[in-house]
């Protein structure tokens, strides 16, 4: 073959059980312009027939190769020397590959020029049955050299065999494998990263890393293992001939460091007292030797064991690891489990637990407050939006109603509550007196959701109003991170009411959210509570008065959420490219100007607003009601320019980070298409931001706009929504009622988890289940599962996302964990509450039930069993 792109080099040494899967994962490669070269070192096992039964049905892509044996070293030495690829790969003979590999890696190899691009992987459990994605994130240290990005050393393993390397990085430096020995990896995959020309990432697991299979023997502490300080001072002694030993002094004392104290943890595990103290000698021999006060440098602890100044001494301590190997295993094991009982009695009676037990209780005992309503809006970061104007339209009405308001900024909030002069409680977000109100309140207002152990009482009345028209995409239709929706979902299914500014938003959000055949509750299509504010002009000069901002050019920034999923809200790069655009603005705008920013509730705060003379947080008033008063809105991807919109005020576009965001999240459709002035570089926002005439954007197509996104907005839409609501009473509202999914009966699909391209199969089962729902338990997600339902099943199913977080009172916790052990103790009726859970008022028939590593859907499927039966 010519023209080839990928060398696949794998040594073999009696694996015949997992050679052929192994072989056939590389043969069905995506990537056709390989070679495999399989390297027998002198096995003496039937792996050879195996060899050259593949080389006979293959013979232009399989290369057999024989040699004695020499170990896993010289085997790939071997076969580099045959190697005739532009880049080359190592693969571990009972380890396989996912089909997109090559393909994948190579590809991001050319589009980036990397010489060296690794790949996170899955570490497999055959015996449990288990996989997990090892080598995830930190994607933004990545598309550079050592140099630039040194954190590279020790954020990448130093397998061999999770990368792919430019041919020519072996043939420049001569780097090998250090023939005979174990570690083998360590000396090599560290200085060959240094002599890259740049280090590239595919953050997914496309290799499958078998860590425990059957007929496997657990490792022994044998005296091999002093060949790690052998493999270590080679890593040193390369670093040094590179020149560059004083560039990377930190991280290669961190890698040394993080091998030999991760060692030591192991000790537990083997009974050689001799070999343990000759561990414990060289090992700190071998830092004193190399890296002399090593003891007082605190990079290692800014990644282990922060926070624990005794712990890093004892890590750093010779006399503590003398006494560690003194003290028999069976003690340090019986101090394991005493450790491991008493993390699990502190976590059943810890403040986050009590507020679950006490929503519980008030959930199973107490009684409604039927003149109580809780607001909530955005997890009580702040006061505003929809719910915000919605709580003051019920107070100024005069009704004899109890105002609860959620916060996490108690103080903050109370002042604007009180210069408001409204008669609201505030309480705590997770706070005992949260969980009270959250069960007995009759009414419950929220624009995101509820946290997870909440559970609708049958006779609340539950409105999410949610907080803006989508333009990236949500639920199911995100590209990354749709796991995420789980809560989300679940608040919507438990709603009576949900509120959609537009058709466009109800037709997204109920689908995406698979919402059409699970809802049972009704929607209203009415306009926003929040956008009432747009329509009072004389209310925006008042609030400009109000600030002294008369005589000033006035600008708002509010960017959106820049994260991919819900538990990732910030990140370092994130925080430098705002500071970074903040920084500039400050510089560019001038005294009669003045930018007010309000960053998203996920990351404000974590990105302060102080220091700058003419940039300003927002006032501690409602966001829309001080955004009615500004000249021009900044923004990118967030649906606040919807609203704004309707002030008929210039509105920028600001998206200078367009084609990154696209492949990330994705849009219902291109920004780009929007009737206002879109901009890409800081430059160019500078440029307009001197601009004297601004103006009104007068597009074509500027009419259809707001009869697609704002013709149901109205100055008394707030009343509207209150008046159904709290009195029953529609008016002219658009409501639409779903409680005929009430009769309709279901089949629960318990998926498998998918960690192979063929697990696709089995949920084509599906489509022969009567009105089937699949579940999925969030832990169960991967890329491969997002990518089968982005691009096979989303428009062919239901499927719900589950995070386990049933509410039970302290009693019933303690008995279920009883049931364990004493198998008397019957908890079904207990289990069969996730039903009500996660899919309440839902008619469920039948559960198919499939292998599924999770403990919860298993204990679920046996109560749903059991019960069933009787």
């Amino acid at each position: 073959m010519e023209n080839i792109k990928v060398s696949v080099i794998v040594p073999i040494y009696n694996v015949e059980a997992y050679l052929p899967r192994c072989i056939e994962s590389l043969i069905n490669q995506t990537l056709q312009e390989i070679e495999i070269i399989l390297v027998n070192d002198g096995s003496p096992d039937n792996s050879q027939s195996i060899i050259e039964h593949y080389a006979s049905l293959y013979p232009n892509k399989i290369v057999s190769l024989i040699k004695e044996n020499g170990g896993l070293s010289d085997a790939r030495n071997f076969g580099i020397d045959y190697a005739k690829g532009e880049y080359i790969s190592f693969i571990d003979s009972d380890d396989y590959v996912d089909e997109t590999y090559l393909e994948k890696m190579y590809n991001r190899a050319i589009e980036s020029h990397s010489e060296i691009v690794v790949c996170g992987y899955y570490g497999v459990n055959e015996i449990e049955g288990t996989y997990k994605w090892l080598q995830k994130g930190n994607t933004d240290i990545y598309n550079t050299d050592l140099l630039n990005s040194p954190t590279l050393i020790h954020n990448n393993s130093p397998y061999a065999w999770n990368k792919i390397y430019h041919r020519s990085l072996f043939e420049r430096t001569n780097i090998r494998y250090p023939k005979g020995w174990i570690w083998e990896d360590i000396p090599t995959t560290y200085p060959l990263l240094a002599c890259a020309n740049k280090i590239s990432k595919v953050d997914e697991p496309l290799i499958y890393y078998v860590l425990k299979r059957e007929g496997s023997i657990t490792a022994t502490y044998s005296r091999k293992q002093l060949q790690l300080f052998q493999s270590l001072e080679l890593l040193l002694e390369r670093f040094k001939e590179l020149g560059v030993f004083e560039e990377f002094y930190e991280e290669l004392l961190f890698i040394n460091m993080r091998h030999i104290i991760f060692r030591f943890k192991e000790f537990v595990k083997y009974r050689d007292f001799k070999m343990k103290y000759k561990f414990v000698k060289d090992g700190f021999k071998h830092l004193d030797t190399f890296f002399p006060g090593w003891r007082k440098s605190p990079y290692y602890f800014t990644y282990y064991d922060v926070n624990q100044p005794f712990k890093q001494w004892r890590m750093k301590s010779k006399i503590y690891w003398y006494y560690v190997i003194l003290i028999p295993n069976f003690i340090h094991h019986f101090f394991a489990k005493v450790s491991s009982f008493t993390k699990k009695l502190k976590k059943l009676f810890s403040q986050n637990n009590f507020v679950k037990y006490i929503y519980a209780h008030y959930l199973k005992y107490g009684v409604l407050d039927e003149k109580a309503v809780l607001f909530e809006s955005f997890h009580g970061t702040t006061l505003s939006d929809s719910p915000f104007y919605m709580m003051k339209e019920l107070h100024e009405s005069g009704k004899n109603m109890k105002i609860y308001f959620t916060t996490q900024h108690y103080e903050t909030h109370k002042k604007m509550i009180d210069d408001y002069g409204f008669d609201v409680e505030l309480v705590k977000l997770n706070s005992f007196r949260y969980a009270k109100v959250l069960a007995t309140s009759k009414y419950l207002v929220n624009n995101v959701s509820f946290p997870p152990y909440f559970m609708r009482h049958k006779n609340q009345k539950y409105l999410n109003t949610w907080h803006g028209t989508p333009l990236k995409t949500l639920g199911k239709k995100m590209v990354q991170g749709i796991e995420d929706m789980s809560n989300m979902q679940r608040n919507f299914l438990h709603c009576t009411d949900l509120l959609y500014p537009n058709d466009f938003t109800m037709a997204h959000m109920m689908e995406d959210y698979n919402l059409f055949g699970l809802f049972t509750g009704k929607t209203i299509v009415s306009g926003y509570p929040r956008n009432s504010i747009f329509m009072d002009v004389e209310k925006a000069k008042r609030t400009r008065m109000n600030f002294h901002l008369e005589d000033k050019e006035v600008f708002a920034y509010m960017p959106t959420w820049r994260g991919t999923q819900s538990n990732v809200a910030v990140n370092e790069l994130y925080a430098k490219d705002v500071n970074a655009i903040l920084e500039r603005l400050d510089q560019e705008l001038n005294d009669n100007q003045i930018l007010f920013v309000n960053l998203h509730s996920l990351v404000k705060d974590d990105v302060p607003i102080d220091g700058y003379k003419h940039i300003f947080p927002f006032p501690n008033i409602d966001n829309y009601e001080f955004l009615n008063c500004v000249d021009v809105l900044i923004s990118d991807y967030s649906s606040v320019f919807f609203d704004f919109s309707i002030t008929k005020k210039p509105i920028v576009l600001f998206m200078y980070d367009y084609e990154e965001y696209m492949s990330d999240r994705g849009t219902y459709f291109d920004a780009r298409t929007l009737p206002f002035e879109k901009i890409y570089t800081l430059d160019k926002l500078v440029e307009y931001i001197h601009l004297e005439n601004k103006g009104v954007h007068n597009y074509d197509g500027l009419n259809d706009y707001y009869l697609q996104f704002n013709q149901y907005d109205s100055l008394d839409c707030t009343q509207k929504l209150n008046e159904y609501f709290f009195d029953d009473n529609q008016n002219d509202l658009q409501v639409f009622d779903y409680s005929y999914n009430k009769d309709v009966h279901h089949t629960l699909y318990f998926a498998p988890k998918i960690v192979k391209r063929e697990d696709y199969n089995q949920l084509r089962e599906i489509h022969q289940l009567k009105n089937p729902v699949i579940v999925f338990m969030k832990s169960q997600f991967n890329y491969l599962l997002r990518e089968s339902l982005l691009y096979e099943y989303n428009d062919k199913v239901d499927y719900i996302i589950v995070k386990q977080s049933i509410a039970y009172t302290l009693f019933e916790r303690i008995k279920i964990g009883l049931s364990k052990y004493l198998p008397f103790i019957k908890i079904e009726r207990l289990q069969m509450r996730a039903f009500d859970n996660l899919l309440p008022n839902i008619i469920i028939d039948e559960i198919e039930y499939r292998k599924n590593p999770s403990c919860f859907l298993q204990r679920v499927f046996k109560a749903f069993s059991t019960i069933n039966k009787k």
